[in-house]
């Protein structure tokens, strides 16, 4: 095992606080947006000395806000609606749905929402969702939506502030495990006080690191000089 010095310790350390930096301040932009989901932030340590960040999504489910349109939908628990996009399917959280030129089923973005047999062709007529994710039409059905969850232990992998890349294995959730809400959308699930006050947290242990070096630096050249002088 590598031994470290003062110096290196001081400088990983400081990395470590700058990505932590990042991370926190990136939720802060992102209280408004309906469905995001903040990241967390936990050191792992190399050599068993050496402090690196490493971030994972925070999938706690924000506030469930009545909205009253009926095209509004939202997940209350976990997993993940599915979509359809030019890079493959991905999961989402975002439940605004609308219908496109061609009439089939789509998220904000314009991505096809995908049911069990594939994207959801709809008429101009009102949409129903029951609770299993069950969608209608004058009480035909259309499909049942897709909604899964990633395996215990692993971590879908952030695309933009709305998408997740599924991992490789998939958990399906039945139909009698949802509980979905039409005329509903989940926020945010940034707490901004919660925020503040990790940045504050991280920008002084950042300072307290800055003068640490400061502090090591100057001692090093007081040392160097020190030694330099003729006897």
């Amino acid at each position: 095992m590598p031994l470290l010095n003062g110096m290196d310790s001081a400088t990983s350390a400081l990395r470590y606080w700058e990505r932590k930096q990042e991370v926190v301040a990136h939720p802060l932009a992102h209280v408004s947006p309906p469905s995001f989901k903040a990241q967390r932030v936990f050191a792992k340590l190399l050599d068993g000395m050496r402090p690196v960040a490493q971030a994972q999504s925070d999938l706690s489910v924000g506030n469930l806000k009545q909205t009253g349109n009926s095209m509004d939908v939202a997940l209350d628990g976990p997993g993940f609606f599915v979509v359809n996009t030019p890079n493959g399917e991905r999961y989402t959280r975002g439940g605004t749905l609308g219908v496109d030129a061609k009439h089939f089923l789509v998220d904000a973005n314009g991505n096809q929402v995908l049911g069990t047999k594939g994207p959801m062709k709809v008429t101009d007529d009102p949409v129903t969702i029951a609770a299993d994710g069950e969608v209608t039409q004058n009480g035909i059905k259309v499909d049942f939506l897709r909604v899964e969850n990633t395996p215990k232990g692993t971590d879908p992998v952030p695309e933009g502030n709305a998408l997740w890349i599924p991992a490789a294995t998939k958990d399906v959730i039945v139909p009698k495990d949802r509980s979905i809400k039409q005329g509903y959308l989940e926020e945010s699930n940034v707490n901004s006080m919660s925020a503040l006050i990790d940045m504050v947290s991280v920008q002084r242990s950042y300072t307290s690191v800055e003068k640490a070096i400061t502090t090591m630096d100057a001692s090093n050249e007081t040392l160097v000089n020190q030694l330099a002088k003729p006897l």
